[in-house]
């Protein structure tokens, strides 16, 4: 699964949970709290009674009432002990009749979150049971509808499920763990005129009953729970093959224009893995199906990789959108996750790592070693950023979802390097191959793959996996260098300076060290092996070096602190693209000529991009003459809108100039909007007021020009717009999750004042989208009302605090911040006592609600005696 980067950056920089569904970047899931302390409660894989078989699901979903129902079949047989009950996950599911060949079924239990099937004699280990269970449901997660009563086209309507990490069981019950692989068919009843997807291969599409459609799928292949699969509506799709595999992609109808844009590269990435792991594409076909406001980045089920709609793009915005990433790394998992599957959660780097890394290596594929290079580096920046102790392996997570951070992916994805930097490519290439073969179609341990490693290679890894995936953090190095003339010797001075706990671990790491001799093209390299706090180490050479250079591969992940002395740094200019871009993280402001000189001249973009953003800093006058002189000529899109990103950071009368300008010629919608943010920085300009309403009335794709109007408006605290910022907002009824976010915050902010004349408007106007279908406009009223403080909202945000249990709502988190916020613009402590003694009041209530809810539950369940009778 790919977690879109903008949810992952999040993740490392909050510990609040995201609103929803749609609020997820490339790669995969809900954003969830990522807790710097260990939580009680170790998390070890499940007992396995019951080996299942094989699942069959007939289903119909009622698009209109947002609900399923059907039978779900399972063939099981007791492992090693005779079975007296089968325990299934279930959630908020309504059971009819559960039926049974080979076994008798004397009662059932639901509870919370299990189905309890009790037989009336223990099934034997060798015996085998088909067990039917009929049901309904009307899910909330797991199953996502996407339907006309929901705001969304009608042309567009869709469903779509999402297994991973445990989230199947809210709309069939099922063994919901990664500990247990089974074959699986998916049979699925639409109207006229939709498709069905699933696993495996199409059995059959035939007229069905009631008007329906039905279509079958078998997947013989067997895969654990989450990576069940299903997708019905309505979509445009494209056809291709990769040599003899059938390829699909699906995407909405009214995407249709931008679908082959994401189809450029799967082929190509299937072809280049198969080469590279030495393992053919295991399964029959591969689909990838765009689903509206999905959860996540992408998500890898065999054979059919779902994906968010909107990440689709239109070529206008050259190179600074691309789905191959995207299209890499769900692939990927294709080897990795669904072939070979962590075993638990705790391992669950085993996918995520792999996925990440492999996708790197397609990036070199693609466009070369600099950029496979610089997709390193960006790895590295997040697991720095993140700075996480916990291990890669951590069993003390509350919730499976913790799981999907930076050391699952990241982190995960910089071992694999370092392994196969160690071993040398080929090497590497002989152990993952033989992985994958041992392991095919089962599940798996890090120590799988560790052993597979140490037997291939003849090597010991055990200190290597304790440090990177036992213990946490990263060793960060303190470097000082020193250059001895009588016995023309190097000196580097190392000191491991990161903070030592139970979790962190002084690191014993192969560190390269390469010299540049003068006259000499090749660098000479060395390797200190580091291992204590402090330590220093001598490397003989023929002449004083010109160059310095820790690491001049890349091959290890460590947070270094080396700044080389005096002319060294102009020859590491000229360097490699991870030299450049260290150098020029070390330019200050006694450097603004050769910063610039950077940014006009350096051959990769990544590079460029980074001088922009090193003036920007600077911030001086020679250092903003150079990022203007700088913006022009610019073809590549990524610079274009660093050095926009750059000058709106300045904001200065010269800067806003050169941006005006740029505006009137920029094609590029993404840098566009960029340019109409900066104006948020200049209220009373009559000229940006009069574009900034232009914008706002405008069209875009996504309507993304029209969200940068309203930032900047907001920006501008300019109350003057609210009224047509609300009317736009109102005739939106398609905004993706985080833009709704964006504009319902915009016209609470703009209202927030008692005095304004349109604040009962916009809390009407938010306070009716508090029933919204969809998760994310819920929460983004919720937390919209908050900004907004007007405590007669209050009236519509305490009632939703009550009830919940252990699982994160995300709705009724913004709830709990927005009445928190509004309490506290409150002066009054009567006014907050009063408030304080009604939440708990209905609180109360909804408990006293929730009870006799259950009671009418249990008694509405037939007895044993009534069933036996028929009853």
């Amino acid at each position: 699964m790919r977690i879109r980067p903008f949810l992952l950056a999040a993740a490392l920089l909050t510990v609040e949970a995201a609103a929803d569904s749609s609020d997820c970047r490339i790669c995969d899931k809900h954003l969830l709290p990522q807790p710097q302390q260990l939580i009680p409660g170790r998390k070890y894989a499940r007992d396995r009674r019951a080996d299942i078989l094989h699942v069959k699901l007939d289903v119909t979903p009622d698009f209109a009432k947002r609900t399923v129902s059907g039978t779900a079949t399972l063939r099981f047989k007791p492992i090693a002990l005779p079975l007296e009950k089968l325990e299934l996950d279930a959630v908020d599911l309504n059971i009819n009749t559960i039926t049974a060949d080979g076994a008798q079924v004397a009662e059932h239990q639901v509870t919370g979150d299990k189905l309890i099937v009790n037989f009336a004699k223990a099934v034997a280990p060798d015996a085998e049971v088909t067990m039917s269970v009929t049901y309904s449901a009307k899910p909330e997660h797991g199953l996502y509808f996407r339907t006309p009563e929901m705001g969304y086209k009608a042309g567009d309507t869709q469903v779509w499920s999402q297994g991973e990490a445990e989230e199947h069981r809210f709309w069939f019950p099922s063994y919901d763990y990664p500990n247990e692989r089974f074959t699986s068919e998916v049979i699925c009843h639409v109207p006229k005129g939709m498709q069905a997807v699933s696993n495996g291969r199409l059995q059959s599409e035939k007229p069905g009953k009631d008007g329906l459609v039905t279509f079958h799928w078998l997947q013989d292949k067997p895969h654990v729970n989450y990576l069940i699969a299903l997708a019905a509506g309505h979509f445009h799709r494209l056809e291709d093959k990769a040599g003899g595999l059938p390829l699909a992609l699906l995407v909405p109808p009214s995407h249709k224009a931008q679908a082959a844009n994401a189809f450029t590269d799967t082929g190509k990435i299937i072809e280049f893995y198969q080469k590279e792991t030495g393992v053919p594409f295991a399964w029959d076909k591969y689909y990838q199906v765009y689903c509206l406001d999905f959860i996540a980045g992408g998500m890898e089920n065999t054979s059919c990789t779902f994906e968010a709609a909107d990440m689709l793009f239109n070529s206008d915005t050259e190179e600074l959108r691309s789905l191959h990433e995207l299209d890499a790394h769900e692939t990927a998992h294709q080897w990795f996750g669904d072939l070979v599957t962590c075993r638990d959660w705790s391992h669950l780097w085993l996918n995520e790592g792999f996925a990440t890394y492999y996708t790197i290596l397609y990036e070199e594929q693609k466009r070369g070693t600099d950029a496979m290079k610089y997709a390193l580096w960006q790895e590295a920046q997040q697991v720095f950023q993140a700075n996480d102790t916990r291990p890669i392996v951590w069993r003390d997570y509350g919730d499976p979802m913790q799981q999907f951070d930076s050391r699952a992916y990241p982190k995960g994805a910089w071992v694999l390097h370092m392994l196969r930097s160690q071993l040398g490519a080929d090497l590497y290439r002989r152990c993952i191959r033989t992985y994958l073969e041992r392991h095919r179609n089962g599940i798996v341990r890090t120590e799988d793959l560790q052993d597979v490693i140490e037997e291939v290679s003849g090597l010991s890894f055990d200190q290597f996996f304790d440090q990177w995936l036992f213990h946490g953090g990263v060793p960060e190095l303190k470097i000082d260098y020193a250059w001895d003339p009588g016995t023309k010797q190097a000196k580097i001075t190392v000191r491991q300076t990161q903070k030592l706990s139970e979790q962190v671990r002084l690191f014993r790491v192969p560190l390269p060290v390469g010299f540049a001799l003068p006259g000499q093209k090749e660098m000479l390299r060395f390797k200190a092996d580091v291992s204590k706090e402090a330590e220093d180490f001598y490397f003989p050479l023929p002449a004083q070096p010109e160059l310095v250079r820790i690491d001049p591969d890349y091959t290890v992940l460590t947070k270094v602190s080396f700044t080389p002395p005096g002319p060294m740094l102009d020859k590491q200019l000229q360097a490699d693209v991870i030299g450049r871009l260290l150098a020029v993280g070390m330019l200050g402001d006694r450097h603004i000529d050769k910063l610039g000189k950077v940014l006009r001249e350096d051959a990769f973009h990544a590079v460029r991009s980074e001088a922009a953003r090193a003036l920007a800093k600077i911030a001086e006058p020679e250092a903003r003459a150079a990022l203007m002189a700088g913006s022009s000529g610019q073809k590549d899109a990524r610079v274009r809108r660093a050095v926009v990103q750059g000058l709106a950071m300045l904001n200065t009368a010269e800067s806003q100039k050169t941006l005006w300008d740029m505006a009137q010629s920029e094609k590029n919608p993404d840098i566009l909007a960029v340019i109409i943010d900066s104006w948020g920085a200049r209220p009373g300009d009559a000229e940006v007021a009069k574009a900034l309403r232009a914008q706002l009335s405008g069209t875009s794709f996504n309507h993304a020009l029209q969200i940068a109007a309203i930032r900047a408006l907001r920006a501008q605290d300019d109350e003057t717009a609210l009224g047509e910022i609300l009317a736009r907002v109102q005739s939106l009824n398609d905004l993706r999750g985080r833009d709704a976010g964006t504009a319902f915050d915009a016209i609470a902010f703009l209202a927030r004042r008692p005095t304004n004349e349109q604040r009962n408007a916009v809390r009407e106007f938010l306070s009716s989208k508090l029933t919204d279908p969809r998760s994310s406009w819920r929460a983004a009223s919720a937390r919209a009302l908050g900004t907004l403080r007007d405590p007669r909202a209050l009236a519509v945000l305490e009632p939703m605090l009550a009830g919940g249990g252990a699982r994160i709502d995300p709705v009724r988190e913004a709830a709990a911040k927005a009445v928190q916020d509004i309490r506290a613009g409150l002066e009054s402590p009567a006014d907050l006592k009063k408030l304080w003694d009604r939440v708990q009041q209905l609180q109360k209530q909804a408990e006293e609600q929730q009870n006799e809810l259950e009671t009418l539950k249990k008694k509405a369940q037939p007895t044993a005696a009534e069933k036996k009778a028929g009853r």
